[in-house]
């Protein structure tokens, strides 16, 4: 497994606003060399923002825009839309990350990746719950699989975000051991197929995640001890890892007790 970077999110700036700019000035200061910004339409409509955003895009080794919505027919239709692929156009290997959406119907969409990949920028779905039940929760990640093995038959034309903390979430209804299972069958599912995995990642002191309950990684009650030795040992491919905390004193701690227990650096 090659190492993957890590790098922040633009949650880190909740004290600002979630101001993008912010946390571009910090992750340079602090050697993140991948960063995520949230476009929320507030931001696609500022077109100097915009600018600013996309001239520092060439200090860090990768950008994932994330997206508002949900991967469903809905998404490409309206002004939101459009102005997200105008502004991704003009980024060389541009990246958009969206939710999944466990109510669409799977055999629709096929076609709505086909339309959505023609734009020709890369498409990541993260895993996302909206009803809170154990037997939904597993019904999801089925449905969530069943996506790449629709799509992905020929080439990887859209790839996983792993969101780990959310399989542990009080509102799942699962068991620890449970969501430590599904967490391992996602890795194995994606790594058997060779599809990279974006990684999304927290920790907290209680199951419902709340933000004063952030803590960093390996300090908290996901155990992340034993996922990392698990991805040790199986070698899935891993894009990047994403912390999405809401400071900045979380990340810097994660990122040394992911590069010892994960990475070995």
């Amino acid at each position: 497994m090659k190492n993957p970077s890590i790098g922040i999110a633009n949650s880190v700036s909740a004290n600002f606003d979630f101001d993008p700019l912010d946390t571009i000035k910090f992750a340079k200061q602090a050697n993140f060399d991948v960063i995520q910004i949230y476009l929320n339409q507030h931001i696609l409509d500022d077109e100097k923002l915009l600018a600013k955003i996309q001239k520092h895009q060439n200090a860090f080794k990768k950008v994932y825009y994330h997206a508002e919505g949900f991967f469903n027919k809905d998404f490409p239709n309206g002004e939101y839309y459009q102005k997200l692929i105008h502004f991704l156009k003009n980024i060389e290997n541009s990246i958009y990350i969206l939710h999944f959406d466990e109510k669409i119907d799977i055999d629709k969409l096929f076609k709505l990746t086909d339309d959505l990949s023609a734009d020709g920028i890369k498409i990541f779905i993260e895993n996302y719950f909206q009803k809170s039940s154990k037997a939904a929760s597993e019904k999801n990640i089925k449905k969530y699989t069943a996506l790449f093995t629709l799509v992905n038959t020929v080439e990887n034309i859209i790839f996983p975000v792993l969101d780990i903390p959310r399989l542990f979430h009080k509102k799942l209804r699962l068991k620890k051991t449970d969501a430590l299972e599904w967490c391992y069958q996602l890795l194995n599912f994606f790594g058997n197929r060779n599809i990279p995995i974006l990684l999304h990642l927290i920790d907290s002191k209680d199951r419902d995640q709340s933000r004063t309950s952030f803590c960093a990684v390996g300090e908290g009650y996901i155990p992340y001890q034993e996922i990392f030795d698990f991805i040790k040992k199986t070698k899935p491919p891993i894009s990047d890892i994403i912390l999405e905390f809401e400071d900045k004193i979380n990340p810097v701690a994660s990122r040394s007790f992911i590069q010892e227990q994960l990475l070995g650096e």
